[in-house]
């Protein structure tokens, strides 16, 4: 069964990349599982080194567990014809092309990704095509500054630094799975509901599962 592979990319592959690959993963709708893949990489990072403590409690917001991850470094072995690469910052998309400059129509920022996804909405049937779909819309869409596709890094910043890293890649996570979602399935059966990408969502999901526990208890 082929699959098609999305690597997302940071500097160090402790925050950014590993939280969204892994909020992309476990969110991915049914049919899809299994023929797209979520990774991520970083461009400095130190081979091997956990996920930074608090992306870890940030995860456990959202049922991820980012206890066992480990960074990888960003290399031209790791890159593979025909990968989606997503990237925190612009200068990441630069890192990778320097590698694999055949890469050039497959390789985006995460939140200009998230953005001009947006903008297909409903026009692809396939992964590939949704990509493909995006790079043409980026040739004409208007010019975008590193303030609107640059992912913040969080890392020794303060809470409000945290926040607002949350909301950016939770927002692009919530704009790429309902591009996902408006692909037919590539396998027999339906697709399952969109599932939650946002904290306010998820937690809503867990209430919503207490309150229904209860009420089988008490019937």
């Amino acid at each position: 069964m082929s699959t098609d592979r999305v690597l997302i990319v940071c500097t160090a592959n402790e925050i950014r990349s590993a939280f969204v690959a892994a909020l992309l993963a476990s969110r991915v709708p049914d049919g899809h599982g299994g023929r797209l893949t979520f990774e991520s990489a970083g461009t400095l990072a130190r081979p091997g080194t956990p996920a930074d403590e608090k992306v870890v409690a940030l995860g456990r917001t959202y049922g991820l567990n980012l206890e066992g991850h480990r960074s990888r470094r960003l290399d031209e072995g790791v890159l593979r014809t025909g990968d989606t690469v997503l990237c925190a910052e612009r200068v990441h998309r630069r890192t990778v092309l320097d590698l694999r400059p055949d890469l050039i129509s497959s390789v985006f920022t995460i939140r200009e990704f998230s953005h001009l996804a947006e903008t297909v909405h409903g026009r692809a049937t396939t992964w590939a095509g949704l990509v493909h779909s995006v790079s043409r819309a980026r040739l004409s869409a208007p010019p975008r500054n590193a303030e609107e596709d640059d992912m913040l890094d969080p890392v020794g910043g303060p809470d409000a630094a945290w926040l607002a890293f949350e909301r950016q890649a939770t927002q692009a996570v919530s704009s790429i799975l309902a591009a996902v979602t408006a692909l037919p399935a590539p396998t027999a059966g339906g697709r399952s509901p969109a599932q939650p990408a946002t904290r306010r969502e998820f937690r809503r999901l867990q209430e919503n599962a207490v309150r229904d526990a209860g009420s089988a208890q008490r019937s």
